[in-house]
């Protein structure tokens, strides 16, 4: 019976084993690699959390609106007791808690942004304004939920009403609170990947600025002492083109320059030459290197010719 036989209905699709399923798992492969490279990409990783802050911003204003809407109810029935529709102060009761509310928000929004650059609010009444907004809030919603008590009407008195009243307050306080910090974190995390960024794209460039320098060295200088040998010094720079090339994959980090090695090897081994789209599969490299990388590893493995 023949491998084609012995194989399931819709699975040979090549030889030697080259099954569909293991052409899937190939491709699967071949993805992983390449998206290897780009999850470590910094920028993207400065996209990721600016998104996932975004979203984790419009959560919390959108409970902290929901118990504003809360906490001005118990405020304008605080304030507008024994008044209707028809008198004026039961209108602007309804301004008194988002005015408070604006004032803390617009303080903690700042008080982000001069932290996000290590600075911090150092001054008594930053705070005490603070607190002073917090608990004319709490102060507003739990008062008319004592008042049957002090009234000596037990009847009237709802216990559950009373601590929903004193914990959304704080709860709304300590959202806006938080949401500051998040800002300044978010933006501090996003700083440093950005600065890793820029130390990275440094460290990949500067290995190119030595290169014209290496000419300098006037090692040849001394064998071309000898005027009457004109035909000698023409010879000599062609070994200066991998003696450069070296310097592009030694100065790769470890990690980098075994994957490198590795994939020059197997294609050499196969008798076929290692190509940029290999190498960009496997690792992520400006593209300058990786063109001075493919010129080196079809002539040189670790500095050692290639015998294909």
């Amino acid at each position: 019976m023949s491998a084609q036989d012995q194989t399931g209905p819709g699975e040979t699709t090549g030889q030697a084993g080259r099954t569909r399923r293991v052409r899937k798992l190939g491709q699967r492969i071949s993805e992983a690699r390449r998206l290897r490279g780009l999850v470590r990409d910094p920028d993207l990783q400065a996209v990721e959390m600016e998104r996932r802050g975004r979203r984790t911003l419009l959560g919390l204003w959108f409970f902290l609106a929901l118990g504003l809407v809360y906490t001005t109810e118990g405020v304008h029935a605080f304030l507008s007791a024994g008044t209707t529709p028809a008198d004026t102060l039961w209108w602007a009761a309804w301004t008194v808690e988002p005015m408070f509310a604006g004032l803390l928000i617009t303080l903690l929004n700042f008080e982000s942004v001069i932290l996000a650059h290590g600075v911090a609010p150092d001054h008594r009444w930053w705070s005490r304004l603070k607190h002073v907004l917090l608990s004319s809030t709490l102060a507003m919603n739990v008062l008319p939920q004592l008042e049957p008590l002090a009234q000596g009407r037990w009847e009237r008195f709802n216990l559950g009403s009373l601590a929903v009243h004193a914990i959304i307050p704080v709860i709304v306080y300590g959202i806006a609170e938080v949401i500051p910090v998040i800002q300044a974190r978010q933006r501090e995390i996003v700083l440093n990947v950005y600065a890793q960024a820029d130390k990275h794209d440094t460290n990949h460039t500067t290995p190119e600025e030595p290169e014209p320098a290496q000419p300098e060295p006037p090692a040849p200088a001394a064998p071309a002492a000898p005027a009457p040998e004109p035909a000698k010094p023409e010879p000599r720079p062609e070994p200066a083109s991998p003696r450069k090339a070296p310097a592009v994959l030694g100065k790769l980090p470890g990690s980098l320059r075994d994957t490198v090695t590795a994939l020059a090897a197997s294609a050499h081994q196969e008798g076929r030459p290692v190509t940029a789209q290999a190498i960009t599969q496997r690792v992520a490299l400006p593209e300058a290197m990786v063109t001075a990388l493919v010129d080196e590893l079809n002539t040189t493995v670790n500095g050692h010719p290639v015998h294909t």
